[in-house]
């Protein structure tokens, strides 16, 4: 067994992610989510793994890649029985060559200055008029409704839980939950609003596809609280920003299920503060998970919601898309291009039978709010500014998008729905203040 394959296993076993997406490029912070906590487990591992005193050594920031860890370890055992490192057996040579790198301790991992994808390209969905082929051999574990693990294999089957094959138009006057029998997946549905989409859609009959990156055993969480509610549900671990994880997700989905039919693009990503704090890596994330995220998904959704007979996505906006919001930063001019985005995948995909629309959120109570400067007057004055004097809930945004997946909405395509307890339409009638006589200008840095 080679050096490089001992450590993806060993990190493999720590982290439980797929071994094909812990190649040798990968970027354990952009490309995998691995925080200073996990990185912390990840260096104790490899140390009992190769018999190595690990942790007493300082972290050099250039320790980025799994190749990087692979030639670190190299260096590592080589220093400790005396002799000179070999030429490394990774598959790949690490993004930033430094002698004598170690891994990690406990703090904080470096940001990194520039956003690098995984250098594969992804495979390109199947044409909208069949469905895709049976994958790659991959053998996965994910819960179910009882909460038992059941072992996936080569092959897939479009009811390999039971679940019966639906026709789209067909009225439910059973009695059954109104989504009952179907598959939603929700991206980053790990914590927050995700988390209470994930939650509602699985109270309202669909098995859900649980999805998280940064947050993984926040994802597990979110699986967990669905199924002791006696709900269905399953983790898929990725990140929409990576079109190697992509793939990943919908790989399982399709040996799991065989079919989609609801996709709630949750997922985001977007620097809050001022447009002077902004770096060109900030953009790159940004738009690599709200736009070319939710593309990817939504193209690899497409194939198997017409299996179906039609399905429905849904994309998140912010009220920011429309108006100006004080320190949002990035995020509004991406959900500007999300609810763009949202019209031409309807456009394109409405003869297939699937509805792409759009949920614009305004000021949500929940973590974003603390990452405002200022948050709490910022939150007093947003409250201030809504007719109710109360922002919107996660939960107000989830009884929205199931309506907007159920067949009651089966006549609504291309729409962005203003979900913000009124907050758009008075901050749009306010009138900026103007700054006093004799104050003094802020100096833009």
């Amino acid at each position: 067994m080679s050096l490089q394959t001992r450590v993806v296993d060993c990190i493999a076993e720590t982290t439980r992610y797929p071994k094909e997406l812990l190649t040798p490029n990968a970027d354990m912070e952009t490309d995998l989510g691995i925080d200073s906590v996990k990185r912390v487990e990840i260096t104790l591992a490899l140390g009992e793994a190769f018999g190595l005193d690990l942790m007493d050594e300082e972290r050099d920031p250039n320790v980025r890649t799994i190749g990087d860890v692979t030639q670190w370890i190299e260096r590592m055992a080589a220093q400790n029985s005396g002799h000179a490192a070999a030429p490394s057996s990774a598959d790949a040579p690490p993004s930033s060559p430094a002698p004598n790198s170690p891994v990690l301790n406990g703090s904080p991992p470096p940001q990194p200055s520039s956003y690098m994808p995984h250098p594969a390209e992804p495979s390109p969905p199947a044409p909208m008029g069949f469905m895709q082929g049976p994958p790659a051999n991959n053998s996965h574990s994910v819960a179910v409704s009882n909460g038992s693990p059941i072992s996936q294999s080569n092959g897939y089957s479009p009811n390999t839980n039971g679940l019966p094959v639906r026709e789209y138009s067909a009225p439910n006057d059973s009695g059954a939950k109104p989504l009952e029998g179907r598959v939603a997946l929700v991206t980053g549905s790990g914590r927050s609003v995700g988390r209470t989409i994930a939650r509602m859609l699985a109270s309202r009959g669909a098995t859900v596809v649980v999805n998280s990156f940064h947050s993984r055993d926040g994802g597990e969480q979110t699986v967990k609280e669905i199924i002791q509610s006696g709900g269905k549900a399953i983790h898929a671990w990725g990140s929409v920003a990576n079109p190697e994880h992509v793939n990943s997700i919908f790989k399982l989905i399709q040996e799991q299920f065989g079919y989609l039919d609801m996709l709630v693009c949750n997922a985001s990503d977007g620097r809050i503060g001022s447009f002077s704090d902004i770096t060109p890596d900030d953009w790159d994330r940004a738009f690599r998970t709200n736009v070319s995220g939710h593309y990817q998904c939504a193209m690899h959704a497409a194939p198997l919601m017409q299996t179906r007979g039609g399905g429905s996505i849904v994309t998140m906006s912010a009220v920011g898309a429309h108006t100006f919001v004080d320190g949002l930063g990035s995020q509004g001019v991406v959900k500007a291009a999300v609810e763009t985005l949202t019209k031409y995948l309807a456009g394109e995909l409405g003869k297939y039978g699937v509805r792409v629309n759009c949920v614009a959120g305004g000021p949500v109570y929940g973590d974003l709010l603390n990452k405002f400067p200022q948050a709490e007057s910022r939150l007093n004055q947003w409250e201030a500014l809504t007719p109710s004097g109360q922002l919107t809930s996660p939960l107000d945004l989830a009884r929205t998008i199931a309506y907007l997946v159920s067949d009651d909405a089966s006549g609504i395509n291309g729409a962005v729905w203003q979900v913000d307890q009124g907050f758009s339409a008075m901050a749009e009638g306010r009138s900026n203040q103007p700054m006093q006589r004799g104050s003094a200008q802020q100096q833009f840095v």
